[in-house]
């Protein structure tokens, strides 16, 4: 999944018409970079595949200060539709970062997101669990490759993620 692409579209549906620019400051403003690998230069290159693929459409220039004005893209209805398909990949992640971004954008699916939430919550718990019964199995060495403490590791962190989602959910 583009986690980029799903942060743009959705700044988009946020705000409106924007250029690429705009769409930076906004992202930079929501502190994406704490959380992502977000390049500037990652912005305007989905700008220019989503426009390619029909997602967003020109809606003329801002005028610029300086030099040519900037364009100006909105969401089609293909778009939208993409926006909430990788929402709803997203919300139901368990890469960190792309459900970091979906959680970012919770506020767009309220009823759907939460129970896309509690069944990612559950999976987690029961990846978590298979995880824990694989490393009973796998021998204590301390040597490479460590298999079970990588699958302790694992287990934990997905039993971490999965406490954190219901905490959520409860404030929600």
């Amino acid at each position: 999944m583009n986690v980029v692409r799903l942060l743009v579209l959705g700044a988009m549906r946020e705000k409106g018409a924007l250029h690429g620019y705009a769409i930076r400051q906004i992202l930079e403003g929501w502190q994406v970079q704490m959380w992502t690998r977000l390049h500037s230069g990652s912005v305007y290159h989905s700008l220019q595949q989503m426009a390619k693929e029909g997602l967003i459409s020109s809606q003329g220039h801002e005028p610029g200060h300086r030099g040519p004005g900037k364009a100006l893209f909105s969401l089609t209805r293909s778009g939208e539709e993409e926006f909430l398909n990788l929402l709803r990949r997203a919300l139901s992640s368990f890469d960190l970062v792309e459900l970091s971004a979906g959680l970012a954008l919770l506020d767009c699916l309220p009823e759907e997101g939460s129970a896309l939430l509690v069944d990612t919550a559950s999976r987690l718990t029961e990846n978590a669990d298979h995880l824990i019964k694989l490393a009973a199995t796998a021998p204590r060495e301390t040597g490479v490759p460590r298999t079970h403490d990588l699958l302790v590791l694992w287990s934990e962190n997905l039993r971490a993620t999965a406490g954190s989602l219901q905490k959520i959910l409860a404030e929600h």
